[in-house]
């Protein structure tokens, strides 16, 4: 195993250094800190109201993966090795919408909710703050690299904005962890469509737009408020075996607010269990068991107005 590692660290640097360091983690947290975090798990809530479909009506799920927000280096441990399952994915999860609702007359539904980071146009957040302490470029080119810099705060690509953001279709993969549906009323439908038709999805940002702060903001056009917000504290070096990793010098950068699947999960389940919304996890497997399909299978697109969602920039 060290010869694997010695070979890593020659050929790829830095990255696979932390890579494998992260890797020998330990899968399930322990800390009271990360308990007391995620003890609205441990409840057993018993949901207020029946799920029924009705004309009109909003369902945000969410896949969460319980990763620990205690600071940078915890966080780096559960995303690399999950606490709910073990995997390696480095998946943070994902949150989306399934919204019904009649237009001109005809049956419209639309699921689906905002996804980036592709690597298409920039370096990928880990990427980019690799390529940092290792050559002081995000996005480094070949000169660069030959000619490396000194970055001070590596970590400040977090605040990145990546151009790559698009509506991705259907839940993208994902299963959900917890799904909640409100009614809705004719003109909080139409405000929804209206906001989904015009968000930019080209901009995706762990610090603004993004999966849970989409669902967020479609939940509050219909007075339910979805909070989806933590705050992390960002040590400013990590030492992995006898290297110390600089991320930050400037105190602005210790800790980070954004919005999570995590938190997002906690407040459906806080909505199911006051009876401000209904279950729909068991409604969600019954009726969706077919694989994600694209954005032009998944809306009835009927009126010409729904048409205009297919213009996502």
């Amino acid at each position: 195993m060290r010869n694997f590692w010695q070979a890593l660290i020659k050929s790829n640097g830095l990255k696979c250094l932390f890579l494998g360091w992260l890797l020998y983690a330990c899968c399930r947290p322990n800390s009271e800190n990360y308990e007391n975090f995620y003890a609205h798990l441990d409840s057993a809530w018993t949901p207020c109201n029946a799920f029924k479909e009705t004309p009109y009506f909003l369902v945000v799920l969410v896949n969460a993966r319980h990763l620990d927000y205690t600071d940078n280096l915890s966080f780096f441990r559960t995303l690399s090795k999950h606490p709910s399952d073990g995997s390696k994915n480095c998946d943070v999860g994902h949150a989306w919408i399934y919204l019904r609702g009649m237009l001109d007359g005809v049956s419209v539904e639309l699921e689906g909710g905002h996804s980036g980071e592709r690597g298409l146009t920039q370096a990928r957040y880990f990427e980019g703050i690799m390529n940092f302490i290792e050559y002081g470029y995000a996005n480094p080119t070949a000169a660069q690299k030959r000619m490396p810099r000194y970055e001070a705060n590596p970590i400040r690509y977090l605040w990145q904005v990546q151009k790559d953001g698009f509506f991705q279709a259907g839940s993208g993969g994902h299963s959900p962890t917890c799904a909640a549906k409100i009614d809705l009323t004719e003109e909080q439908f139409l405000a929804i469509l209206a906001f989904v038709e015009t968000y930019p999805y080209q901009d995706y940002a762990i610090t603004r737009n993004q999966c849970a702060s989409f669902v967020s903001q479609i939940a509050a056009l219909a007075d339910w408020q979805l909070p989806g917000e933590v705050t992390m504290q960002l040590e400013p070096r990590l030492k992995i075996g006898g290297e110390i990793i600089q991320l930050w010098e400037d105190p602005c950068y210790s800790g980070i607010t954004l919005s999570t699947p995590d938190i997002i999960e906690k407040s459906l389940l806080v909505s199911i269990h006051e009876g401000r919304a209904q279950e729909a996890n068991r409604w969600y497997s019954s009726t969706h068991q077919e694989p994600a399909v694209s954005l032009l299978e998944k809306i009835r697109l009927a009126p010409q107005r729904i048409q205009r969602i297919l213009l996502f920039r």
